[in-house]
């Protein structure tokens, strides 16, 4: 048991002192001071809930670490230098697959397989792009994948190709991903877990206890399970299967399965509750679904996944199987089939639209109407170059009115917090900055829309016990976090985790 004294804000209230073991919080304050146990002062430090991540992909993010990361190069020269570094120390394995360029780095995202090619003419490279629905490939990666010469039709997504029609290295959204991610040799289950060590280890180290992994492909649970066997998983991790409108029907009996198979565990660290839908792509692809045409394509409303019927029909089907709804909903008409499917199907509890970038008016009170969670990904709402390289395919007007977190609270709505990582840094900190001043951090007086900004408070709640009800965890079990100072005063900025704990015990701690 331990017993910390000082700053401390727990439940939405202000405490003196808190006492908590592996089994959650025992006593507050005056009681909690009675017990025989000696207590440590906090000092000028601040205790509160751990962070959770609501929408993340750590996996996936582990799995771009092993590559080369060209996360925070600013121009094409900087990525082609970080990938023949890799290139030069790393003969194996053959395929050199990393992320996460920046589509704003060239006019339009249109990158060219033949910039890899000057650095990497005889092996393949594929760079994920931070949208995570864009990837960039060189010319050895599309000819083992057998797309070097044409471009096959899509039913969705599209692939950049030249006047002649040969693939010029940029492949958007799923269909068109896997043409080239089926081709790259799956990893060795040892560098999955190295991968999964590492992300869990980063998000950690940000004072985060929790996070719904929302996105399970083939596999995936397997690396999960391992983790778990060999004590290695740190996290508390919802896992979401991810439903594809080509085979939900023959993938629910496996989704069903592996779900008993976690479930059986009885594990504090991993569940299987949750299933994952696309309604629709991104706006920096113009793939988002959209009520009124794009700018920058007369007539064009972008590329909604599924039908609303065929959509409708796997949501109700899931909800009566008792797994969570998520779904991913860029564009107000994909925010608004995905509204449709969860009314049709019952409004399952705990339902979740994840990142709802641009909604409409009258959607907006939908949410509290139907129960529907609104997870944002906080740190999106910012004018950067992500951002305004929407503006040709938005307009202004459009673009102004993305992320409307403060008009959806105010309908009574709940909304929580993720970080969709490796899409985005996944530092709650970063994330409660930008959502109580939509603005940059090197000018936090320039606010972009900020009739939008919520409140410190409401902010801490999201990215805590928001999602803690997002994944169904208890509001009293003692994954707290300690902060060097409070962010409910003090500038966010120049505060810094000193340690995280969960389930009572300390998983990372500042030396």
């Amino acid at each position: 048991m331990r017993l910390l004294s000082g700053e401390i804000f727990l439940n939405g209230r202000t405490r003196k002192a808190v006492a908590f073991d592996e089994t959650g919080i025992i006593a507050f304050d005056d009681e909690a001071l009675e017990l025989d146990v000696e207590f440590e002062e906090l000092g000028s430090a601040f205790l509160t809930h751990a962070f959770m991540d609501g929408h993340a992909h750590p996996l996936f993010a582990g799995r771009e670490h092993l590559g080369p990361d060209v996360t925070n190069a600013k121009s094409v020269a900087e990525m082609q230098k970080i990938v023949a570094a890799w290139l030069a120390d790393n003969q194996s394995p053959i395929w050199a697959v990393g992320g996460a360029y920046v589509r704003s780095i060239v006019d339009g995202g249109v990158f060219l397989a033949s910039w890899l090619d000057e650095v990497a003419p005889d092996r393949p490279v594929v760079l994920h792009g931070s949208d995570h629905h864009t990837l960039w490939a060189n010319s050895e990666a599309m000819r083992l994948a057998g797309v070097l010469s044409e471009a096959p039709s899509l039913s969705v997504g599209s692939i950049d190709v030249d006047a002649s029609g040969r693939p010029t290295g940029v492949f958007r959204e799923t269909e068109a991903k896997e043409l080239i991610t089926d081709a790259i040799p799956e990893l060795s289950m040892a560098d999955e877990l190295k991968a999964l060590t590492w992300a869990h280890a980063e998000l950690a180290s940000l004072g985060i206890s929790a996070v719904q992994d929302a996105w399970m492909d083939k596999g995936m649970v397997e690396v999960y399970l391992a983790a778990e066997d060999l004590g290695e998983l740190v996290l508390r991790t919802n896992l979401a299967f991810w439903v594809r409108p080509e085979s939900w029907r023959a993938d629910a009996k496996r989704f069903i399965a592996e779900r008993t198979r976690i479930t059986a565990l009885r594990s504090p660290k991993l569940s299987a509750r949750t299933v994952k839908f696309f309604a629709d792509g991104v706006f920096g692809s113009a793939t988002a679904s959209v009520k009124k045409p794009y700018d920058s394509s007369a007539g064009y409303l972008g590329d909604p996944v599924w039908s609303s019927e065929e959509l409708n029909a796997s949501v109700a089907h899931f909800a009566a199987a008792d797994f969570q709804i998520h779904i991913h909903a860029i564009g107000d008409a994909g925010v608004a089939m995905a509204l449709d499917a969860i009314e049709k199907a019952g409004c399952p509890a705990n339902s979740v639209i994840a990142h709802t970038e641009l909604v409409a008016e009258e959607d907006i009170p939908r949410f509290a109407q139907l129960g529907v969670i609104a997870n944002f990904e906080p740190l999106w709402a910012r004018e950067d170059g992500m951002l305004t390289s929407c503006l040709h395919h938005l307009g202004r007007e459009r673009l102004d009115s993305m992320y409307r977190m403060r008009d959806i609270l105010d309908s009574g709505a709940k909304i929580s917090f993720g970080s969709d990582w490796p899409v985005s840094n996944p530092d709650p900190l970063l994330g409660l900055f930008t959502a109580t001043h939509r603005a940059l951090p090197e000018t936090p007086e320039v606010s972009w829309t900020p009739h939008q900004r919520i409140t410190e408070k409401e902010a801490l709640h999201a990215y805590t016990l928001a999602v803690a009800q997002q994944l169904e965890l208890t509001a009293d079990c003692s994954d707290l976090v300690i902060l060097s100072g409070n962010p409910l005063k003090a500038n966010v900025l120049d505060i810094t985790v000193l340690e995280t704990i969960i389930g009572g015990q300390t998983v990372f701690a500042r030396q």
